[in-house]
């Protein structure tokens, strides 16, 4: 029996579940990580005949050079992200670098000198003081999932470095309960800072409250 017709009867005890996968090469490092929305439909467009016959190139090299996965299941789509990432950055899997060509992933950055912080994507990792995570394969999920934490923990995302009355006349942000509005000191620095901390260590994949279960937005899977 071929390597890829074992991965395939293996198949059976992956779960529909969102989740992490990594495949390996016949040495055992792995050469790909990747998400999933449900586990079992995205392995299987590996290993499935018709799946390889659609891929392009570098995909059926990848498919070639499979002969082992791991999947790491998770609760939802956004802890599949921000997991796929750090095992990204771990362990630098050769194919996700080719699939990228010379394109950098994202990164989110935090600069805490800034009077009220925010999160902000970027493709450059600068000796600034600023916090930085990631890297991140997926950018649209990325600003989804940017976007969510803003929305959950009332943080600006405002372009001022420093927003004041003249930006709140022209933001709905507030209005809408998106935003603590530090512009018009309805909240503290502190009491800011303590959101956007709690923020973080989502972003770290740590969180393991009630708002980390709450990380179900529905987000489009980027290419």
């Amino acid at each position: 029996m071929s390597d890829l017709s074992l991965l395939r009867a293996r198949l059976s005890q992956v779960p529909h579940k969102p989740g992490v996968y990594l495949h390996k090469d016949r040495l055992g490092s792995i050469i790909y990580v990747g998400k999933a929305r449900d586990l079992r439909k995205r392995l299987s467009s590996y290993f499935m005949p018709s799946g390889k016959k659609r891929a392009d190139r570098k995909t059926r090299a990848l498919i070639d050079s499979i002969c082992d996965f791991e999947i790491h299941e998770v609760r939802n789509e956004q802890e599949a992200l921000l997991l796929e990432g750090k095992l990204i950055k771990q362990y630098r899997p050769r194919y996700n670098v080719s699939f990228r060509d010379d394109k950098r992933f994202l990164l989110v950055k935090v600069n805490l000198d800034d009077p009220w912080p925010k999160f902000q994507t970027t493709r450059l990792k600068k000796a600034d003081g600023a916090r930085y995570f990631g890297p991140f394969a997926h950018s649209g999920a990325l600003r989804a999932t940017v976007a969510w934490l803003n929305k959950e923990f009332g943080l600006r995302s405002c372009r001022p470095r420093s927003p004041g009355d003249k930006d709140y006349k022209h933001c709905n942000a507030d209005v809408i309960r998106n935003c603590m509005a530090p512009c018009v000191a309805k909240v503290n620095r502190e009491e800011y800072l303590e959101q956007l901390e709690q923020a973080c260590v989502l972003v770290r994949g740590k969180g393991k409250d009630e708002r980390a279960k709450g990380l179900k937005v529905e987000i489009e899977q980027s290419a």
